[in-house]
């Protein structure tokens, strides 16, 4: 028989504030942004060397450990997604994915007797890392929850993410049906990965495996960054540049009060963009940049302070005079600002299936 642990609840991800209805039509049931494709053809090789092309090919660093620099690997992909190319190779070399620093840097470390179950959908990929089963006294019931970490390739911002997936499939080995918890809310995420914990009523001793976990996460994120280069600071305000994928960016003002530099942007998007809640201050990651006339020199703000009404996104940015860093009158000949803001965001569903989930 089972012994059911007695556990505490893993703590949640934190939310932001109840899930807002959808409005209009369900989001599009497949990722709006593409996974980077993997075409290689790399026989008798190493994890080294194919690594090494890999990363080349599609810009995501995967870091591996050195002992196993030398496995031998095959990489016949053609145009097959970036997660299931990696966990491919993994598979080769005894090696699993692991992501440090939310997300922002892959690695692949060794397997041991780590058991993972995983499902790529376009960059997205869901994986099960935990099942714990609980017996709450008080209600006489018995209960499992499965954590899962969603991530993503570290090139797109993500704005918003379920808390928790809507599933709309879970069964044990025996194809049992499973009574799964309702939908919660949603979080901004932060870097490239989110955990979430699914709680799953029904499982019972006889059940030896998750036979199916299926379901989605609903997010909105945009596909890339747009570089926004604004030449002559000197120009008098306002300065528009060229729309790029009906986005627009306007240097509102610029100018400098006491020692500190203040540039004003404003962003405008076309009416597609989803609904955000006031707080889901979605675009306050943009980058800007004070580039210097030799372009050697890059100057961050120090603070910002960025606003978002519907379609519209004005940023603050102070830049305070450094003479020992060569931060000196931006306004000069050869300066230039540069932004880097998001593509308009969509909304849209990731969807997972897990497959033979193992049970505590």
């Amino acid at each position: 028989m089972r012994t059911f642990l007695l556990l505490a609840v893993l703590a949640a991800a934190a939310t932001g504030g109840s899930r807002p209805p959808l409005a209009g039509a369900d989001p599009p049931s497949k990722p709006a942004v593409p996974a980077r494709a993997v075409t290689l053809e790399l026989t008798n090789s190493t994890l080294r060397d194919v690594v090494a092309a890999l990363t080349k090919q599609t810009g995501l660093p995967v870091t591996y450990p050195e002992a196993a620099a030398s496995q031998p690997c095959d990489a016949v992909f053609n145009g097959k997604p970036f997660w299931e190319a990696l966990e491919l190779i993994a598979d080769q070399t005894g090696q699993r994915i692991g992501l440090k620093g939310d997300g922002r840097d892959i690695a692949l470390v060794p397997r041991g007797k780590s058991r993972e179950v995983s499902s790529v959908a376009g960059p997205f990929r869901v994986v099960a890392r935990q099942v714990v089963g609980r017996y709450l006294l008080g209600e006489g019931a018995v209960t499992h929850e499965v954590r899962l970490d969603v991530h993503w390739e570290p090139r797109f911002p993500v704005f918003r993410i379920d808390s928790t997936p809507t599933v709309t499939q879970a069964a044990d080995d025996r194809g049992t049906a499973l009574t799964p918890q309702a939908g919660g809310s949603r979080t901004q995420p932060a870097g490239y990965a989110h955990a979430a914990t699914v709680r799953l009523g029904g499982l019972t001793r006889e059940a030896k495996r998750i036979g199916t976990l299926k379901g989605y996460f609903t997010v909105v994120a945009s596909e890339k960054y747009l570089t926004f280069r604004f030449p002559d600071l000197a120009a008098k305000p306002p300065v528009a540049l060229p729309a790029q994928e009906q986005v627009t960016a306007t240097l509102r003002r610029f100018g400098k009060d006491d020692d500190t530099w203040e540039a004003e942007i404003g962003l405008t998007y076309p009416p597609t963009i989803p609904e955000f809640e006031s707080f889901e201050a979605w675009a306050a990651g943009n980058r800007v940049r004070l580039v210097s006339p030799d372009g050697t020199k890059l100057f961050p703000p120090e603070s910002r302070n960025v606003t978002a009404a519907g379609r519209q996104v004005v940023g603050t940015y102070y830049f305070k005079e450094d003479r020992a860093k060569g931060l000196v009158n931006p306004a000069g000949k050869g300066w230039s600002l540069v932004v880097e803001a998001p593509t308009t965001p969509a909304e849209f569903r990731v969807p997972f299936e897990l497959k033979d989930v193992p049970l505590p």
